[in-house]
């Protein structure tokens, strides 16, 4: 407990915190009266985007703690159940001193049991105090090793509580916890642009998404995915992670972007950037919660059964970089989002490096927030009062922080050590950063052709074989004469430029080729044709 209140004076700050981890990888569940406690239990996994197949391990925490008090309930026994659907998958006791359970899960999908639990083993130290109970108190986390997490979707966590503050002190009856942790599973994309085509890959906790696009024009990003609006109310949240390559130039100059849903503009921290985690790709974080969902679902019509997603660039300076430099060699690059909108939360990602300039996994640091009159609000040591500090183990922290007003505030960072040796003495550092008002804006949706659903199947095939050079540049251009003519395609009038080039620009080819795979969409094949006219490429009469 003294080293609580040592923290606290290395803030100079001595308030509650009212901040969360952001793209968390699990769910609390409701809390349940305990005496006079309000208790709850929370399930997450490290690490939060773990993909079955790619991830050899998976840390399965599960933390009892009072929810009037955020503090971790000690000396616990738990009964702990993990399902796919209705099929158990793992059963098992364990006990922990600090309230704070890790599981180490190892995937196995080799079982030919119909009963799946049948195939799950366990390893670990047996506790004294509870013998048919592994330990997780030691420096050997248990074990559970089977077909667990094996495969990407939802899970459900079902957690009792046998006893708590004694282990040898059963609960009057078995307290009963609920909660769900989605596994992310990849998808592989290709997005194009003048400059050429670039991967993509998409971490996605719901349903495959489809139908990934870049508009070149609006350098915005949409997709869609299966979604039944009717049952919006129901879902905890829908998150989507997009890496795009740092080499991709027409997104090299943008940190900071604003989404859609089915035409409704989301709150400003629902798409997040990260340009930490890798050394090669950019991360796009798109995460929508339940409420605002279910808010959106009044909005529209909730026969439809898809999800439409646009993200588009904002302004250049909405998203703020600062580096703070500590005494013992080590840098904290932190991004907040200067957005300050109806949703009331900043997003700050934290990106921890050492004295080699190489990311600092496994750190644990503090952190405290006052306002400019000097009023301490948030502090955030960490739940457990054994183990002080958050600990983050990428080296990459992402919080939404709730921020009562626009405004000037002092955000001041506390390095607690790395893994498990505290730093002597701890260091610190402080920054300054400002929140402005900014209302939700409106995006317009990408326009799309009233008539795209006439262009026949031909048409594309046309634009394949000009592609591959079975068909020349004549064929082509009378071929798309013949379109406009026919209000097959129809194109706006646009001033014809009287310095024609007669020669087909490259990129026009590979737009043909890329609309004719379906990669991009109908208008922005024609905004290639729009071109041609107006180069006087293609004459229209």
């Amino acid at each position: 407990m003294p080293r609580i209140w040592l923290l606290v004076a290395v803030l100079a700050l001595v308030s509650v915190d009212t901040a969360f981890g952001q793209h968390h990888g699990g769910q609390t569940a409701p809390p349940i009266s305990f005496g006079d406690k309000k208790v709850s239990v929370a399930t997450s996994i490290e690490p939060i985007d773990f993909i079955p197949g790619k991830n050899p391990t998976a840390n399965l925490k599960v933390r009892f703690f009072d929810s009037q008090t955020d503090a971790n309930i000690d000396k616990v026994t738990y009964r702990v159940q993990i399902f796919s659907g209705f099929n158990l998958l793992a059963s098992q006791m364990f006990y922990d001193k600090d309230g704070e359970l890790d599981i180490l899960v190892q995937p196995n999908s080799a079982c030919a049991e119909k009963e799946l639990w049948r195939c799950t083993q366990y390893e670990g130290d047996k506790d004294p105090a509870v013998p048919s109970a592994f330990t997780s108190s030691g420096a050997n986390p248990p074990v559970i090793r089977g077909p667990v997490f094996d495969k990407s979707g939802l899970y459900t966590i079902k957690v009792a509580i046998i006893g708590a503050t004694n282990p040898r002190t059963q609960t009057a009856e078995d307290i009963n916890f609920e909660s769900q942790i989605n596994i992310a599973q990849e998808q592989a994309f290709t997005i194009n642009s003048s400059t050429g085509q670039a991967p993509v890959t998409v971490k996605t906790f719901q349903e495959p998404i489809s139908n990934l696009k870049f508009n070149e024009q609006t350098k915005s990003i949409s997709f869609e995915a299966p979604f039944q609006w009717s049952h919006a109310e129901h879902i905890s949240f829908v998150r989507n992670d997009i890496e795009i390559p740092k080499s991709f130039t027409p997104l090299q100059s943008v940190n900071s972007f604003r989404g859609s849903v089915n035409g409704h503009a989301v709150f400003a921290k629902n798409v997040h950037f990260d340009s930490y985690s890798s050394k090669e790709t950019n991360t796009i974080h798109f995460l929508v919660a339940g409420d605002e969902l279910k808010q959106i679902g009044q909005k529209i019509d909730t026969t439809q059964n898809t999800m439409l997603v646009e993200i588009i660039p904002d302004a250049s300076d909405a998203v703020k970089s600062t580096d703070v430099l500590f005494s013992n060699g080590y840098k904290a690059s932190i991004s907040y989002d200067t957005r300050y909108d109806g949703s009331k939360g900043i997003v700050f990602t934290i990106g921890f490096f050492d004295s080699s300039a190489n990311l600092a996994k496994d750190i644990r640091y503090a952190y405290g927030i006052q306002d400019s009159n000097g009023d301490e609000f948030v502090v955030n040591v960490g739940n457990n009062p054994n183990f002080l500090g958050n600990a983050v183990p990428s080296g990459v922290d992402s919080r939404l922080i709730a921020i009562p007003s626009a405004g000037t505030y002092t955000m001041k960072i506390v390095l607690i050590g790395r893994g498990f040796i505290d730093f002597n003495p701890f260091v610190s550092q402080s920054m300054q950063f400002n929140v402005s008002e900014q209302p939700i804006t409106e995006i317009t949706p990408s326009k799309v052709l009233p008539n795209q659903q006439q262009i026949p199947s031909w048409v594309k095939n046309n634009a394949k074989w000009w592609a591959d050079g079975t068909i020349g540049d004549t064929d082509f251009v009378q071929g798309i004469q013949f379109l406009i003519k026919q209000n097959i395609v129809k194109v706006p009038t646009t001033n014809v430029d009287q310095t024609s080039t007669n020669q087909i620009p490259s990129w026009v080819k590979n737009n043909a080729k890329w609309w004719a795979d379906g990669t991009i969409g109908d208008t922005d094949f024609v905004q290639g044709i729009q071109f041609l006219i107006k180069q006087n490429i293609v004459k229209v009469n």
